[in-house]
């Protein structure tokens, strides 16, 4: 037989070798759901994790705790409520002295108590639950803006870890629900803008313009009313602001970067004045959705309160104005001109990590403490020093819309806390944790993208590494003082780097 004619031997397929089983096996769960849910259960592990621990109350859950308990129509007994001015408060404003804010996060501080019970993983429980949703939803706002699993897990393990959004979220107050549905507004926003650019045609080119066949329609530019996101938008904005009212920051934000947006849009699709088209065409639909909407949903949030008192709007709106001179007229100093809180921070401080604040010590007689400090993570807050600049310099170099999300929601949930003269505190800067934790994400992806001229390497990818394990490594440094462990004299004082700390 010659060998022209010799039947060949039959095909061996050849046996993967480990780095190819490895590949394999990371690309079968490089995907954006896994990326989502890992965060998810990192950041609920580190939540939930010994939760129910220092087991009375710490800072203002002093107050939003027993206005949860009251809510529920609980007993003055079982809801810790002794004395005078507590009963004051329960029979005129079914509330304690948190009456001055709006009532869904105490709702959402409720929740865990029905679930768990009115003792400390009650009225913490709503919190963990809302930060491990918080770090998820941040991890779908990488998605959608970058479409790259391995940079939604990065940054939702950031956050997951970011010092601040932890403490807040082990911690019975309202912060860490401002931050859900400010970052939830976001998420919504991103979704509304990619279904109405789904939906818009290509804009015509100018041979399409001068040799239209004739009979042939020229395409129109979709200006829907019924935008079932922004309406979302708008809803989760009026969520935030019935949690706190700094929570107006985000759905103002959202119409500036909606506005903006669609401005764009008219522009690519050669719109003549895109500015006063935007106005006409969208005008009404933006009010609808981000200012009657969040109305509605705000004063629907005081429906039990009217259910309890009565359909009397006089006196709503009565409460509403006390509240707001109550906030207009807090001064940061007493009668002595002396601050009547050590731990005030003015806004300019927050991002220098200049002043955290103190919610929880224990000091036992043979020096060993046990404190909770809301710190942020030195990684995080300083990286976005660095950070936010480069990613302004993109926005206006390369002319992305990504770089200008992140400037923009950053600007409009920050930047007004300067011209605010109340007394402020560094946890109020907990719904802009997860955006500097964006930045940081956009300028480390592009930083690890950077090759040298004319070769493939990529020589800051080991730094955009390093990052990422140092502000774990910082936050594992930090856990003890974050959520009341053991620590001597000395460990404490290595966790303690400017006196201002203290």
């Amino acid at each position: 037989m010659s060998t022209l004619t010799r039947q060949a031997p039959p095909f061996a397929p050849r046996a993967p070798t480990p780095s190819l089983r490895a590949y394999a096996f990371i690309k079968r769960f490089n995907r954006p759901v896994v990326a989502v849910l890992a965060v998810g259960l990192i950041a609920g592990y580190l939540r939930f994790v010994h939760l129910a621990y220092p087991e009375h109350r710490v800072f203002d859950e002093y107050y939003y705790t027993k206005s949860a308990c009251i809510l529920l129509g609980y007993s003055d007994q079982r809801c810790d409520v002794n004395s005078a001015d507590e009963r004051f408060w329960r029979e005129n404003e079914w509330d304690t002295g948190a009456w001055v804010h709006p009532p869904l996060g105490k709702w959402m501080i409720a929740f865990g108590e029905v679930g768990f019970g009115t003792e400390s993983m009650g009225w913490r429980a709503g919190a963990a639950v809302t930060g491990t949703a918080t770090v998820m939803l941040l991890a779908v706002i990488i998605q959608l803006l970058f479409a790259s699993p391995i940079w939604t897990f990065t940054g939702g393990l950031l956050l997951a870890t970011e010092s601040l959004n932890l403490v807040q979220s082990r911690t019975g107050t309202l912060d860490i629900f401002v931050a859900f549905w400010v970052v939830l507004v976001f998420v919504f926003l991103l979704l509304d803008r990619r279904w109405i650019e789904d939906r818009t045609p290509t804009p015509p080119t100018e041979d399409d313009v001068g040799g239209e066949a004739p009979g042939t329609r020229k395409p129109r530019l979709p200006t829907p009313l019924w935008r079932p996101y922004r309406f979302a938008a708008g809803a989760a904005g009026g969520a935030a602001m019935a949690t706190k009212w700094a929570g107006l920051t985000a759905f103002v934000t959202a119409i500036a970067l909606g506005f903006l947006w669609e401005v764009m849009r008219r522009k690519r699709f050669g719109v003549r004045s895109p500015v006063t088209t935007t106005i006409t065409t969208e005008g009404f639909g933006f009010v609808l959705a981000l200012l009657v909407t969040p109305a509605v949903v705000y004063f629907a949030t005081y429906i039990p309160w009217f259910l309890h008192f009565g359909w009397d709007l006089q006196r709503w709106a009565e409460m509403q104005g006390k509240a707001a001179r109550f906030h207009a007229d807090l001064k940061p100093l007493n009668e002595q001109g002396q601050p009547w809180h050590a731990y005030f921070s003015p806004a300019w401080k927050w991002i220098f990590l200049g002043r955290p604040i103190y919610y929880y010590g224990a000091f036992s007689s043979d020096g060993v403490r046990q404190v909770i400090y809301a710190q942020g993570n030195p990684a995080i807050f300083w990286g976005s020093l660095l950070a936010i600049p480069y990613v302004g310099y993109a926005w206006w170099r390369k002319h992305d819309w990504r770089a200008g999300f992140v400037i923009v929601t950053i600007a409009g949930l920050y930047l007004p806390w300067f011209l605010v003269s109340r007394p402020q505190f560094f946890f109020y800067a907990t719904p802009i944790t997860p955006l500097f934790v964006l930045a940081c994400v956009y300028a480390l992806r592009d930083l690890s993208e950077m090759h040298v001229a004319g070769s493939r390497s990529r020589p800051y990818l080991p730094l955009v590494i390093g990052f990422v394990a140092a502000s774990v490594i910082l936050f594992i440094w930090f856990w003890p003082i974050l959520t009341a462990a053991p620590l001597t004299e000395a460990e404490f004082k290595l966790r303690v780097w400017f006196t201002s700390w203290v």
